[in-house]
């Protein structure tokens, strides 16, 4: 029996690949994630016309559990789907090595990822991205200085700072929310961010028909409308001339 990890693309049920289509359609049970970047434009509705198959929501714990991937791939043609590419999330990445262990055959059909559709949209070089920054809801016993520490390096040599919004089962973090959670731990963590001249690209809804992108300070970032969608945000390190010229299209 075989397990397909299939990353689904940043575009929803109309980014899926065609050979990917074919092995869900041969597949006896398919799953799907959306804890990673929510679920987008009736995904699941288009994808179960597209092939026919009843497609089951996983939340994360059930993936990182991983069980009910494994049990069904055991016995009968099985489907995971990703959100963006199959690979970039280490949770996915352990279901396609704990199904190796186990001698079920994996096949992994790839798509495109958020971590390189944004930088490269604003017009900056992949290669000059650092540490990607995933910035989580904060509260008074949770305060990691992760995010913080990553800006700060990736900044001081240079290189591009990609931020992933959280997504929790109540909703996305807006770009307000994550600019309030930088500014916070700006303030306690020793200040050595400039916000007040600190340029930061917002690109929302990236793949919908919702989607915009804005460059500017925080302050107007913040205050801009975005919709019930994810966001994505980068900080930019040094520019050089082309870079420049590019995100300066998006100016707020």
């Amino acid at each position: 029996m075989t397990l397909y990890i299939i990353g689904v693309g940043l575009e929803g049920a109309a980014s899926i690949q065609q050979r990917a289509l074919a092995a869900i359609k041969e597949c006896s049970s398919v799953f799907i994630e959306t804890y990673t970047s929510g679920s987008r434009d009736n995904l699941i509705e288009g994808l179960e016309k597209g092939t026919g198959k009843k497609i089951i929501l996983l939340p994360r714990e059930k993936v990182e559990q991983s069980r009910i991937i494994l049990n069904s791939a055991r016995t009968s043609e099985t489907a995971f789907l990703v959100q963006g590419d199959a690979l970039t999330a280490t949770t996915h990445n352990q279901v396609r090595f704990d199904a190796l262990d186990e001698g079920i055959n994996v096949v992994v059909m790839e798509n495109s990822s958020i971590i390189t559709a944004v930088p490269g949209y604003l017009g900056l070089e992949v290669y000059k991205m650092g540490q990607v920054v995933s910035l989580p809801f904060v509260t008074e016993k949770f305060f990691p200085r992760s995010p913080y520490d990553k800006i700060l390096g990736n900044l001081e040599r240079g290189l591009h700072t990609l931020i992933l919004l959280d997504i929790t089962e109540t909703g996305y973090m807006s770009v307000a929310e994550a600019c309030s959670i930088i500014r916070r731990m700006n303030n306690m963590l020793g200040g050595k961010l400039d916000l007040s001249t600190m340029k930061v690209a917002a690109v929302h809804a990236y793949g919908t028909s919702f989607q915009t992108a804005r460059y500017g300070t925080m302050e107007k970032l913040c205050s801009a409308h975005y919709t019930e969608n994810p966001s994505t945000l980068v900080i930019p390190g040094k520019l050089d001339y082309n870079e420049e010229e590019f995100i300066s299209h998006f100016d707020a």
